[in-house]
């Protein structure tokens, strides 16, 4: 089975990556060599085609692949699950673009950048990019980038090569610091037209390159996706309920076996029963889209807001499930290098990514969306 050997591959490289990823933190970056045995082991090649050397799969199992990669590091499982969605993308630009990139590769590494447009000046052939974006999450063991630019009155994906684009090394967060998520820039980089493509078109069901593979995944609309980035966020929680489960068997506090405590015991069992409930709302959002693709159901305004409505309620529910852990740890759960401490700190900045983003005016977003009162001036234009 495709699957089970690429979640058998994901949980062999669990202990490496715990044990590489205080150094990842330190060094700001993911370890070179992880990466690359990643991408041989297939993990980044989920979504692309069995055409392209690929696995062919859904999002099932793109969000278990990135739980198993998470409860080593949510860094990692950030970069992991970017790399496998940005290959679904890059499988819908016109099939000679496929066939040049995929040509002795299963899959391509390329960062993405949503905002804000750059200028896309027309050229024989082409585009002249330029621009300068932020968050390029990935771009540090990336090939290519896809940036936005304006080509006429619709935003597009423009990929440019790596050799093409500037980094700035500017992230230095807290939480989520080895992503290597760096600001890049380009300067009348030629880009060929096939290598562009009109975003909302790559967000669709229909209408695209991707039409061309027999998989079912490639007709999906990116909303059956946008589980895949946040179940990190449910990996980081088993990996911290697991080695929480350790701590309260074997350690002690004051001299006293911490086992023998009731609360500490009261606070494992709620972030323990949070993974599941966090998991239980994550696969039946998930399900709830696909059943909407298989009875060839639109994709809707009201169906965008009740997926992130979910995606939030996972976020801060582990959030707060992981704080659980952290202050039953008492002041040696803070020391450097904790991985439960590291598991809370890089769950809180994803709570503030755009995908989670500040909690009050998402929400209030969407369950205006939900009720039909429509989008606001303000409003970000939905897939």
């Amino acid at each position: 089975d495709v699957a089970e050997r690429l979640f058998e591959a994901a949980r062999a490289l669990v202990p490496r990556i715990r044990a590489l990823a205080p150094q990842m933190e330190r060094a700001r970056k993911l370890d070179d060599k992880l990466i690359e045995d990643m991408d041989a082991a297939g993990l980044f090649s989920v979504l692309v085609p069995k055409r392209w050397g690929g696995a062919g799969l859904g999002p099932r199992e793109v969000n278990r692949i990135v739980e198993i990669v998470s409860t080593g590091d949510c860094s990692l499982g950030w970069v992991t699950s970017f790399y496998i969605l940005h290959n679904w993308f890059l499988c819908r630009f016109p099939i000679e673009t496929q066939q040049e990139l995929y040509k002795d590769r299963s899959s391509v590494r390329i960062a993405a950048v949503f905002l804000p447009p750059g200028e896309a000046k027309p050229v024989q052939g082409g585009y002249r990019i330029t621009g300068r974006w932020g968050y390029a999450t990935g771009m540090l063991h990336a090939s290519h980038a896809f940036v936005p630019v304006m080509i006429g009155e619709a935003a597009h994906w423009a990929m440019v090569r790596r050799e093409d684009i500037e980094i700035m090394d500017d992230w230095n967060m807290s939480g989520m610091s080895a992503t290597g998520s760096v600001t890049i820039a380009a300067k009348d980089v030629f880009v060929p037209e096939k290598w562009t493509y009109e975003i909302p078109k790559l967000m669709a069901p229909t209408g695209h390159g991707g039409m061309i593979h027999a998989e079912e995944v490639h007709q999906y609309p990116f909303t059956a996706l946008m589980m895949a980035p946040i179940s990190l966020t449910i990996g980081a929680l088993d990996g911290a309920v697991e080695l929480a489960k350790e701590r309260i068997k074997t350690g002690k506090r004051i001299g006293v076996p911490i086992i023998d405590s009731p609360l500490s015991r009261i606070r494992w069992a709620q972030a323990f029963e949070a993974a599941k409930l966090m998991r239980l709302l994550r696969d039946a959002a998930t399900e709830e889209v696909l059943e909407r693709v298989r009875n060839k159901i639109p994709p809707t305004l009201e169906g965008e807001a009740a997926m992130q409505i979910h995606l939030v309620t996972i976020v801060h529910g582990v959030k707060d499930a992981l704080r659980l852990l952290v202050d039953g740890n008492g002041s040696s759960g803070y020391r450097t290098g904790d991985q439960i401490l590291r598991s809370s700190l890089d769950v809180g900045a994803i709570a503030t990514h755009s995908l989670g983003a500040d909690y009050d005016s998402t929400m209030d977003r969407h369950a205006r969306w939900v009720h039909g009162i429509g989008l606001g001036p303000t409003d970000p234009v939905p897939r």
